[in-house]
């Protein structure tokens, strides 16, 4: 049981490991901190070849930079065929200059393929050549990352049979909130990049920054410094749809006069109008920012339709 202001959460267990993958997805950044990018599967795959791509990798930028092969599992699987297995055929076929070439040109491709995912990475790095960047980090052994819904015996003993020097485990629990389920729901994890804190961190979602019982409004989060950085506002996926298609243009009505902009940066090529693509709002919204400097992490806007999937009011909540 989790209790947050006076509010009971009760423990969620994921019903698949897909269903584990897409919240390690959607909350990398709160996991591996604001100056990292997670590059999962899907996207890498029919790069890499089948067999030998791990769920995820990610590449934490910034004063010391390095990266992660990321493994996720439940708790109720073999995990010594899980992760002994599969984790042990990765970190020998890292090795290989050919692979560690196939890595880089991959996640320099989709680097190159997101405009302000580019942008992020040059900043982030403090280089303008990503992949020399990409290059000498790939070249160095990786942090084997094992993210799972409960830590047990059976994983600490599967992880003691691996012959790697660096290995770290985050146990993502999920509660969900009593009497509504999954729709209002926490994580609660530590995280990778708070690595002086013996302290975890709860990322709650739910009823507060979902849509109202109209559907006419939306509450969006402020989530980390990069929004306020690169002025943008992040669409979680269950709020998706309040807004029209990837890159399809709409109005906002704010304080400083109208802004069109839209809802971009998706994984792989997704086509014009696609309703569940894309994370982020950011296009023309500098002025905005620049204009209320007293907006800080944590703080909440309120998106109002005024013509659905057209016009929208921008207002702080």
């Amino acid at each position: 049981m989790l209790l947050i202001d006076g509010v009971k959460y009760e423990m969620w267990m994921p019903p698949s490991e897909d269903a584990l993958e897409q919240m390690v997805k959607e909350h990398a950044q709160d996991i591996f901190g604001e100056q990292s990018e997670y590059f999962g599967k899907q996207k890498m795959e029919s790069k890499l070849g089948k067999g030998s791509v791990p769920d995820g990798f990610v590449i934490m930028f910034g004063e010391s930079p390095c990266w992660h092969i990321v493994e996720v599992e439940l708790s109720s699987h073999d995990l010594h065929r899980h992760i002994v297995e599969q984790a042990s055929r990765f970190i020998i076929g890292i090795k290989n200059p050919q692979t560690q070439r196939k890595i880089v040109d991959a996640i320099y491709e989709e680097i190159k393929k997101d405009d302000f995912l580019e942008r992020k990475v040059r900043k982030a790095s403090g280089t303008a050549d990503i992949y020399k960047l990409l290059t000498d980090l790939i070249s160095k052994p990786p942090v084997l990352t094992i993210i799972i819904e409960k830590r047990t015996e059976e994983l600490n003993e599967a992880l003691s049979a691996l012959a790697h020097p660096q290995i770290k485990v985050v146990e993502l629990q999920t509660f969900a909130r009593e009497g509504i389920g999954l729709g209002a729901h926490a994580h609660l994890f530590q995280p990778l990049y708070l690595v002086t804190t013996s302290k975890a961190i709860i990322v709650s979602e739910g009823s507060k920054s979902s849509l109202d019982i109209t559907g006419n409004v939306l509450e969006v989060i402020v989530r980390n410094p990069s929004c306020i950085k690169f002025h943008l506002f992040y669409i979680s996926k269950p709020s998706r749809h309040f807004f029209p298609g990837f890159k399809v243009p709409f109005k906002l009505v704010t304080d400083i006069g109208e802004i069109e902009t839209y809802v971009i940066s998706a994984p792989g090529r997704p086509p014009y109008g696609d309703p569940d693509a894309g994370t982020y709002i950011q296009a023309k919204l500098a002025e905005w920012y620049r204009r209320h400097p007293e907006i800080k992490v944590g703080d909440r806007v309120i998106f109002e339709v005024i013509e659905p999937m057209k016009r929208y009011l921008l207002r702080k909540a």
